[in-house]
């Protein structure tokens, strides 16, 4: 009869594993909440398999305690990396063990793929009492559980991380099709100016920016801009920045109230965390004069018979303060066959294999040598330069690059 008891009871034991591994496998499947999972681990560990004390601990950039009762578990500190590699499968814990551990019987590390995730402490044996421990009976269908819902867990955090990502990447997509709407591609080319553009971003967004704009009166707003940082933030800076310009322009009453009201506004943006450089000049084609600040950018390249002319009049970039301290306007002429070319940091400071920057020198000679070519033609020839200098290595920054030949 006795036999037959054993027998039945442990028939017993295994339809409830096997009906909890199923409820389990259930809540997995039908991709219950993290809290949910925790709570119906508890239950069964706690009020189904009688464990009176437990701690669980895992693992994602850091370990945290996830689940905890019985006697004294808030007061336990323990260190789980230092204990976790005491124990590299599952084991009873001796009674030498002091300190933290010492309240506890078993630890279970668990494992995926090489990978610790959880560390479980269970405690419950009682030396004076006369019957098996529940910790000792179960210990591997404990063991089997908690591996079951620390990889769900795990998979769930990956899950995640994959889906955010993924929403990330269509963001930036989104954005980098977004940016690319508000970079000209129509440039003037006419009797009196050809124009061409170039925009390289340094990852999927950027935060340099080219323009050109038509004004009624016949001129000409050219301006190239530069964003300091990188990434989303600085490409959203910049839109802005490029729907303040083009909406201040036809109030402004001047050039200099233009660029003082623009600082106002990048300051007011950017909260003197980022700043903008800028170059911008009102180009007049009839009376072949340029009006032009520079605000903290690299200097503009305007080649004329008797050489180069760097543009360099202006102020501090926009932004990185309230008002401008100063601001000095510029004047260039304008002769037949003079060429502008306005460009971006990231063009010049790209560094080949032994660290030498592009810098401006190969521009001039290009300047000098195709002084007759179109503004098209004279961009590809910098470009090919600049990708032969940069020999395939990755872009430093994003780069603008504006042309402009006057007939």
């Amino acid at each position: 009869m006795a036999r037959l008891e054993r027998i039945i009871e442990r028939l017993e034991l295994k339809e409830f594993q096997l009906k909890a591994l199923l409820d389990v496998t259930k809540a997995i499947n039908n991709t219950e909440d993290r809290a949910s999972l925790l709570q119906l681990y508890e239950r069964i560990i706690r009020d189904d398999l009688g464990i009176t004390r437990l701690m669980l601990f895992e693992r994602t950039t850091h370990w945290e305690r996830i689940i905890a009762f019985g006697n004294n578990v808030d007061g336990v500190a323990l260190d789980v990396e230092k204990a976790i590699g005491a124990f590299t499968e599952i084991q009873v814990i001796g009674s030498e063990s002091t300190g933290s551990l010492g309240a506890f019987d078993v630890a279970v590390p668990v494992y995926h793929r090489g990978k610790p995730l959880a560390f479980l402490l269970i405690g419950d044996i009682d030396e004076e009492e006369q019957r098996m421990s529940p910790t000792v009976k179960h210990l591997n269908f404990i063991q089997t559980l908690t591996n079951l819902i620390v990889v769900a867990l795990e998979n769930q955090r990956m899950a995640a991380q994959e889906l955010a990502a993924a929403r990330a990447k269509r963001e930036l997509e989104l954005a980098a099709e977004m940016q690319s709407m508000l970079v000209p591609h129509d440039l003037p080319r006419n009797e009196h100016i050809d124009a061409a553009g170039w925009y390289q971003p340094h990852s999927e967004v950027g935060g340099d920016y080219y323009d050109l704009i038509a004004l009624p009166d016949g001129r000409y707003v050219a301006c190239v801009a530069d964003v300091s940082g990188k990434g989303i933030a600085a490409a959203l800076l910049m839109s802005n920045f490029q729907a303040n310009l083009r909406a201040s322009i036809p109030h402004a009453p001047d050039l200099m109230q233009l660029v003082h009201d623009l600082n106002a506004k990048v300051h007011a943006s950017a909260r003197g965390e980022r700043f903008i450089t800028l170059f911008i000049g009102i180009i007049d084609v009839a009376k072949r004069r340029m009006n032009y600040v520079n605000s903290g950018h690299n200097d503009p390249l305007l080649h004329h018979a008797q050489g180069i002319t760097p543009l360099r009049d202006g102020s501090i970039a926009l932004g990185m303060m309230p008002k401008l301290p100063f601001l000095k306007s510029g004047e260039a002429d304008l002769p037949a066959g003079s060429t502008l070319l306005c460009y971006t940091d990231g063009l010049v400071e790209q560094e080949n294999a032994s660290g030498e920057a592009f810098e401006t020198e190969p521009i001039a000679k290009i300047l000098s040598t195709l002084s007759r070519a179109s503004a098209h033609e004279i961009n590809s020839t910098v470009i090919n330069a600049f990708e032969a200098h940069r020999g395939g290595l990755p872009y430093l920054d994003d780069i603008a690059l504006l042309t402009c030949r006057f007939a």
